[in-house]
């Protein structure tokens, strides 16, 4: 087992989980998580269903369900346990969720624009210019999308696109994204690998959750860490995507 104790200096730098034990009510469903997320790189979480991977990311944006028991979460110098999930936003945390709520009377234009920080700007509409292209279009969503009210009778795959859409917006300092490939056609989950690739490069860290390697074989992530039964039993690099495609999880048991 390989597990990341980063030293004190490097708190400024990104996510810091260390000796993460969760509980929903008297249950433990984590055990002992240590990983740090620096600026600008891709974790990899990868693991069976119910092996805990959505429970660590709910407790990390501050869910009233999932009580750390155990262990500290900073986001650089910032103490997150003590935060509501509004203030772990502000402080530059995002969740993309494995299940987004529908929210009716509320359009997608509307609610990217009022979740945009005003030092930050999204440019999600139709351009005019001759060979340029929408954010929205890149993800293969008409331009009418926008008018629709937010996840309200949406596909599985345009509620994820609507997720990044978001994620786009707030233009985060680390990104957790549960299952963001789920519902998506293979064209849709290269335009996803790519613009998470370029918010990489721009310096927003990411850990990124998936049960299969699909979207990971297209991001190279800095990191891979496969949970089982709560507990990371693996670290390393991409050849552990090899290792899950070919033998599946309980080459890591």
């Amino acid at each position: 087992m390989y597990t990341i104790v980063p030293s004190k200096s490097q708190h400024l730098r990104g996510l810091c989980i260390e000796g993460v034990s969760l509980a929903i009510g008297r249950r433990r469903v984590v055990e002992n998580v240590s990983l740090h997320v620096r600026s600008g790189e891709i974790h990899a979480l990868m693991g069976p269903n119910g092996s805990g991977k959505s429970s660590l990311a709910y407790a990390i944006a501050g869910h009233p369900e999932y009580a750390v028991v155990n262990g500290s979460i900073r986001l650089g110098e910032k103490d997150l346990l003590p935060l509501k999930p509004e203030e772990r936003a502000e402080a530059g945390l995002f969740l993309s969720f494995q299940e987004p709520p529908e929210i009716g009377g509320v359009s997608m234009r509307t609610f990217l624009k009022v979740i945009t920080p005003p030092s930050k700007r999204l440019e999600v509409e139709p351009h005019n210019d001759a060979g340029s292209t929408s954010i929205v279009a890149k993800l293969g969503l008409q331009a009418t999308f926008l008018s629709r009210f937010l996840n309200e009778g949406f596909s599985g795959g345009e509620k994820k696109k609507s997720e990044l859409l978001q994620f786009l917006a707030r233009k985060p300092k680390i990104a957790i994204f549960d299952e963001i490939d789920s519902g998506l056609d293979v064209d849709s989950v290269a335009a996803v690998a790519q613009i998470l690739k370029d918010a990489a490069t721009e310096g927003t860290g990411m850990l990124i959750i998936s049960h299969t390697p699909r979207l990971f074989e297209r991001l190279s992530p800095t990191r891979v860490h496969v949970l089982l039964a709560g507990r990371i039993v693996a670290s390393g690099d991409n050849g552990m995507l090899k290792m899950v495609e070919a033998q599946g999880y309980s080459a890591f048991a």
